[in-house]
């Protein structure tokens, strides 16, 4: 039963091999180049400095990774496509041609047919997330260097995330071909219910795995601004005043400061007790994080398996 599965899954792993070795030749020739600016960049002497010019240098240097963290969102992409392309044909194919039926014929139990499939796809769409992780984790390495290791998009391609999505893909597509019998339809599903629960988790839990932190400084840049290479998720910044009323934007009249006299609106801005504040998660807190979002997406993907192992056995026919 091993063999079969092999032979009739091998294009798939052939294929997704040959991707694998296109991203990562990709990811090579770009991070070198990325390790190249980094190091002309002259950030590595702003290390633990809290100064004006270390907060431009690490802003400039910031703004020259864009194009990394664009490619990172279409890394993004990959254990989606291993839900639709593995997943979402995995039982449905052999339903649509009726190929189930001759397994189940020949002494093979359902519950046998379905554990070697599925332990084929989960096998490689774990071999394939942590490939994926490894790669995408030492080319994001320049940009993690910045402070942006917690920002959205550089998160979601490094550490253990990919792999806990690649399963949870993967499941979603087998479960979403053993439930509706078409593959078409199941890769649709597949894709809705991806970026659905991507998205939901992103926007909606995530900045609440713990509860955030806060702290004030200067208004104006001074000595106790947070520096910009502690690589804290900042969640919400703005201005607060000394009734604690909040601000995204420096509204106010700075009334007898001409022109840009910085050492004039600082004492304003201190007379009036207005601060800047952050609502933010701690860099510290960064593999807290993956492990708790690898461990939602592994125990849906558990979930749906066992869906998918149920369906089998008793609905299938």
């Amino acid at each position: 039963m091993i063999w079969l599965t092999w032979r009739q899954h091998r294009a798939q792993a052939v294929a997704g091999a040959a991707a694998l070795a296109a991203v990562g030749a990709v990811l090579v020739v770009t991070g070198l180049h990325a390790l190249t600016m980094l190091r002309n960049s002259g950030i590595h002497g702003c290390l633990g400095i809290q100064s004006g010019d270390c907060n431009e240098l690490v802003n400039t240097t910031q703004r020259s990774f864009t194009g990394l963290v664009i490619l990172a969102v279409l890394l993004m992409i990959g254990p989606c496509l291993m839900g639709l392309f593995w997943g979402g044909p995995l039982v449905a194919r052999e339903i649509e041609h009726g190929t189930h039926r001759v397994a189940w014929t020949q002494g093979v139990t359902r519950r046998r047919w379905i554990g070697a499939q599925l332990a084929f796809v989960v096998g490689l769409a774990v071999l394939a997330g942590a490939a994926l992780d490894a790669m995408a984790s030492w080319w994001i390495h320049p940009v993690n260097a910045t402070g942006l290791r917690f920002s959205q998009g550089a998160f979601d391609v490094q550490g253990i995330v990919p792999i806990g999505y690649s399963l949870f893909a993967v499941a979603l597509g087998t479960a979403a071909g053993a439930v509706m019998r078409k593959t078409l339809p199941a890769m649709g599903v597949t894709l809705a219910g991806f970026v659905a629960l991507r998205a939901g988790i992103l926007q909606f839990a995530r900045p609440h795995y713990v509860a955030p932190l806060t702290r004030t400084y200067s208004a104006i840049i001074g000595s106790e601004q947070p520096s910009p290479l502690t690589g804290d998720w900042v969640l919400k910044s703005g201005y607060v005043d000394r009734a604690g009323h909040f601000s995204s934007g420096l509204s106010i009249n700075l009334n007898g400061c001409k022109g840009s006299n910085l050492q004039c609106a600082q004492s304003y801005l201190a007379a009036h007790g207005i601060r800047g504040y952050d609502l933010y998660q701690p860099a510290g807190r960064f593999w807290l994080f993956q492990g708790i979002e690898t461990a939602i997406f592994v125990g849906v993907a558990v979930a749906l398996l066992a869906v998918t192992v149920v369906w089998v056995r008793r609905r299938l026919s």
